[in-house]
C-alpha cells in the first residue's frame, strides 16, 4: 500500500499542479455509456485531482468507477479500494468499492451485502441491491427493488425499449446470456414490474464465479453442468434440449469458441449446432414483435450518451441481415427501406461513413450474377445423402471434374477475380511435383485437351480437388448454390451449399443413420461385435468412452479404432510405410498421394473417404477434418482436426447442402 502512495506522490512531484479542477462525476452505465477512452481520460484526471485533494471518499469512489469502466485489471482496482480503506476505514463507500473490485464471487457478494446493510447511499446502489437479491434467489425482494428503480426513473425509456426488444429476440422459455448490470438489470425490471417475458431465464456471466448461485441456477432450470471447458461453450453442449441466446452486447472474446454456431435473430443470437435458417425468425421478431417507433423519438431529458441511445448501433447488424433477406427475395422496395433505417442509425451513432462503405462493398459483391450452366444436376442430386432434417452431405469429396468445370465457367465468363482466387499456385512445389500437378489442375489448355478422345488428362477428374483456399471453397459453394437454384428440374426449390460445421462433419463421418444428437458423444449406436457376427448379434453401444476412431465401426465393432482390416490391409488412404503387408501384395495403402474418390468402402451413410485421402475443410478457416494421404492414421480419425495455412495438396472439401425450401 505504501508503494501505491509513494507512486502517487512521485507523480505529484514530477507534475505539480497537473490539474486542480475537479473532474465531473462518472455516471452509472445504467444511465450513460461512453467510449473506453473517455473513462481512461477521466481516471487519469481523477487520479491527478486526488493527489492534491485526497480528503473526500466520494471523490475516490469516482476515481474507482472511472478506473473500473476503463477496464483496469482487478489488481489495480483492489489497490484503489485498499487505499480507500486505509484512509477512511470500512465505510459503505469503501466496502462498495472493495466488493466491486472482487466481482460477484461469494466473497465479493458478502462484502457487497455488508455495504448495502449501511444506509447512506441507497439510490446509488439500487442496481447492486437487485443483483444481490437475484444471487440470493429472493425474487420477491428483486421485484420490490425493480419497482423502486423503475419509479426512480433512473433507467431511461430508450434503454427499457431496447431491453424489451432483447427479450423479444428470445424464443419461449429460452435462456438469455448477458453480462453487466446495464444489460441485465433492465431485463429484470421489465419482467418484475411489467410482467414482460417472464418465461425467459436470464443468466448473467458476472455471476458464474459464484459457485452456489450457478449451481442453484442450473438446478432451478433443469440444466446439466457443462462438461467441457468454458461455460459459454459448455452449457449448450451439455443441454441440447434447451435453447441458449446470447445478447449482442456481449464482448466478442466471450463468444469466440461458439461464434460459428451463433445465428442473429434480433438483438440476440441463438446457438445451434445445426445450420439454422435465422432469416425467418429474424423477420418475425423485428417486424412483428419489436417496438421500433422509439428509434425515431428524441426522449426529452435523455443525455446524448444515454445507454439506450448508445446501444441503438446494435440494431445495424440485424437490420443489415433483414435487408439482405429482402434482396435475396427480390423485394428491392423493402430492402431499400431497411437500408435507409441502417443509414439513419449509423448517423446517430456517428459511424455513418464506415457503415456506408460496408453497404457499398456488400452491394458491389452482390452485382455478380451467374448465368445458368449445366451442373450435372441429376448426378449432383443423387450424390447428396440426407443426414437429418434439412442437412445433406455429398457422398464424395469435390472432384477435379467439378472444379475444372467451375474454373472453366469462370474463365469463359470473365470472372477474373474468382478465377484468380481459385487458380492454384504451384510455385511452392519442387520441379517433379509441380510437373505432375500442372496436369492435375485446370488450365484452359488442359481443359481443351481433356475433351479429346486420346487425352489422358481426364484421368485425374475422379481425384479430389486440392490446392484450394478456404475462400475459394466458399466461393465455389456460393456459385453452385446460385446455379442449382436456377435449374428447372432441381429436386428442391431452394438450397444452400456450404462447408459443414465441425459437429456436422463429425456426425457425417460417424455414418450412423439413427443418430439423435449433433454432439457425437451424446449418441447411442448399434453395431456388429465382429465381422463374423450376424444381424441377431447386433449390440448397442454408447459413443462416449468407446474410442470410435474410424467409420467402419458399424460393420465390426472390434475394428472401431483400427486402421487395417482382419487381412492386415489398410482401409483408407493415409500415410503409411510402403512395406508389403497386405496379402494382395499392395504396398502400404496402395497410393503414394491422393486416390480417386470412392476407392475405399463407404461408411454407414454411404459417404466415402471420411478418413484419409484429403482432409476436408469445415466452416472454421484453417481447420480441416479426417486426415489425408499425408497424415498418419492417428491424425485421420472421425474427430481429427487438421490445421492448414492455405492451399495444400492434402486439403480438399466436401459439399454439405442445406435445404431452404422444399
Amino acid at each position: 500500500m505504501k508503494t501505491y502512495l509513494i507512486a502517487l506522490l512521485m507523480i505529484s512531484a514530477v507534475f505539480p499542479g497537473l490539474t486542480a479542477e475537479k473532474p465531473s462525476n462518472i455516471p452509472s452505465k445504467l444511465t450513460e455509456v461512453q467510449v473506453k477512452g473517455w473513462y481512461v481520460e477521466k481516471a487519469r484526471n481523477w487520479k491527478s485531482y486526488l493527489l492534491e485533494n485526497p480528503e473526500d471518499q466520494n471523490d475516490w469512489l469516482e476515481y474507482f468507477r472511472a478506473a473500473r469502466y476503463a477496464g483496469q485489471h482487478e489488481n489495480e482496482l483492489q489497490a484503489i479500494s485498499s487505499e480507500m480503506e486505509s484512509r477512511f476505514g470500512k465505510t459503505q463507500t469503501v466496502l462498495y468499492a472493495k466488493a466491486k473490485s472482487m466481482g460477484w464471487s461469494s466473497e465479493g457478494t458478502a462484502i457487497m451485502k455488508e455495504a448495502l446493510s449501511l444506509s447512506s447511499s441507497k439510490n446509488l446502489m439500487m442496481a447492486d441491491q437487485i443483483m444481490v437479491s437475484e444471487l440470493a434467489f429472493d425474487r420477491e425482494k428483486r421485484k420490490q427493488l425493480s419497482q423502486e428503480l423503475f419509479d426512480s426513473k433512473a433507467i431511461y425509456p430508450s434503454l427499457l425499449n431496447y431491453s424489451y426488444n432483447v427479450l423479444m429476440s428470445v424464443s419461449d422459455n429460452g435462456i438469455l446470456v448477458t453480462q453487466g448490470e446495464a444489460t441485465t438489470v433492465p431485463l429484470w425490471v421489465l419482467q418484475d414490474v411489467m410482467g414482460i417475458r417472464k418465461d425467459v431465464k436470464i443468466l448473467c456471466l458476472d455471476f458464474v464465479d459464484n459457485d452456489q448461485y450457478f449451481f442453484d441456477f442450473l438446478e432451478e432450470n433443469n440444466l446439466q453442468k457443462p462438461q467441457s471447458d468454458g461455460l459459454v461453450k459448455g452449457l449448450p453442449e451439455s443441454n441440447e434440449s434447451a435453447e441458449f441466446f446470447y445478447a449482442l452486447t456481449l464482448p466478442a472474446e466471450q463468444l469466440r469458441d461458439i461464434e460459428k454456431r451463433l445465428y442473429v435473430v434480433g438483438l440476440a443470437s441463438i446457438h445451434s449446432d445445426e445450420s439454422f435458417d435465422h432469416y425467418g425468425t429474424l423477420k418475425t421478431n423485428i417486424e412483428q414483435k419489436f417496438l421500433l417507433d422509439y428509434l425515431t423519438v428524441d426522449f426529452a431529458g435523455e443525455p446524448k450518451y444515454a445507454t439506450g441511445k448508445v446501444y441503438e448501433s446494435n440494431y445495424i447488424l440485424p437490420f443489415l441481415l433483414l435487408k439482405e433477406y429482402y434482396e435475396n427475395e427480390g423485394n428491392t422496395e423493402l430492402a431499400k427501406e431497411w437500408r435507409d433505417q441502417i443509414i439513419k442509425l449509423a448517423a446517430k451513432s456517428q459511424i455513418k461513413n464506415r457503415v456506408e462503405m460496408l453497404l457499398q462493398a456488400q452491394e458491389k459483391k452482390k452485382v455478380l450474377k451467374f448465368e445458368k450452366t449445366d451442373i450435372f444436376l441429376k448426378a449432383l442430386d443423387k450424390n447428396m445423402v440426407k443426414l437429418k432434417d434439412n442437412i445433406y452431405a455429398s457422398k464424395v469429396e469435390v472432384t477435379n471434374k467439378r472444379m475444372w468445370h467451375y474454373m472453366d465457367y469462370l474463365y469463359k465468363n470473365g470472372f477474373e477475380d474468382l478465377y484468380n482466387l481459385t487458380k492454384p499456385d504451384l510455385s511452392k512445389y519442387g520441379e517433379f511435383a509441380a510437373t505432375m500437378l500442372k496436369n492435375y489442375h485446370y488450365s484452359p489448355t488442359n481443359m481443351k485437351a481433356a475433351q479429346t478422345a486420346v487425352s489422358r488428362l481426364n484421368a485425374y477428374w475422379d481425384y479430389p480437388a486440392i490446392d484450394v483456399s478456404y475462400e475459394a471453397a466458399v466461393a465455389y459453394c456460393e456459385w453452385l448454390t446460385a446455379q442449382y437454384n436456377q435449374q428447372e428440374d432441381r429436386k428442391f426449390k431452394k438450397v444452400k451449399f456450404r462447408l459443414p460445421s465441425r459437429s456436422e462433419w463429425t456426425i457425417a463421418a460417424l455414418g450412423y443413420k439413427g443418430f439423435t444428437s449433433w454432439n457425437l458423444e451424446h449418441n447411442t449406436v448399434k453395431a456388429k461385435p465382429t465381422n463374423k457376427s450376424g444381424k441377431r448379434d447386433i449390440q448397442e453401444y454408447q459413443v462416449a468412452g468407446s474410442d470410435i476412431r474410424y467409420p467402419w465401426w458399424q460393420f465390426d465393432w472390434s475394428k472401431r479404432n483400427k486402421i487395417k482390416n482382419h487381412h492386415d490391409c489398410y482401409l483408407a488412404n493415409v500415410k503409411t510405410p510402403e512395406e508389403i503387408t497386405c496379402p494382395a501384395g499392395i504396398k502400404g495403402d496402395g497410393f503414394t498421394m491422393m486416390s480417386p474418390v470412392a476407392t475405399y468402402f463407404p461408411n454407414g451413410l454411404e459417404l466415402f473417404d471420411m478418413t484419409g485421402n484429403v482432409a476436408e475443410m469445415i466452416d472454421e478457416k484453417g481447420k480441416a477434418m479426417g486426415g489425408s494421404w499425408n497424415h498418419v492414421p492417428d491424425e485421420c480419425t472421425i474427430q481429427s482436426v487438421n490445421e492448414y495455412d492455405g492451399p495444400d495438396s492434402s486439403i480438399g472439401f466436401r459439399l454439405f447442402m442445406e435445404v431452404i425450401e422444399e
